[in-house]
């Protein structure tokens, strides 16, 4: 495997860890919030469609009670990367299905969309810096 493979795989692999500990937010917040702990840069910058989200700490507290928060469980499923290394930087493009259970025996709900995203390699490996989701009605 080339260097730059290995590269765009440890950014693949750094975003299953996101879709996996936002899934497990709705189940175990606690264990969820530790596992986000390394994925996100400090001076994250989101956009989910609902205002900006600035910092790392707004991205998980976003991800545990707004999305998570009313859901008995949440699957997250992502299709079609393209990944692009240049550098200590990347950027990465995934379509996104997510099936979510509402508390209260609320409706199986179904989100699909888009995100794109930026990279950024830190001295503790990758890091996601931004999120851009777009939501396809």
């Amino acid at each position: 495997m080339t260097a730059l493979a290995e590269q765009a795989l440890a950014i693949a692999n750094l975003k299953a860890r996101y879709c996996a500990a936002a899934d497990l937010s709705a189940t175990d917040q606690a264990q969820a919030r530790l596992l986000f702990s390394d994925i996100f840069a400090d001076d994250f910058r989101g956009d989910y469609g609902m205002g900006p989200l600035i910092g790392a700490q707004a991205i998980i507290d976003f991800l545990c009670t707004a999305i998570a928060g009313n859901s008995l469980w949440v699957l997250h499923m992502l299709h079609s990367p393209c990944i692009v290394v240049d550098g200590d930087r990347a950027t990465g493009d995934w379509t996104i299905l997510a099936s979510l259970k509402r508390r209260g025996g609320g409706a199986l709900d179904t989100v699909m969309g888009r995100y794109s995203d930026t990279f950024r390699l830190t001295e503790h490996g990758w890091r996601i810096e931004t999120v851009t989701f777009v939501r396809l009605e």
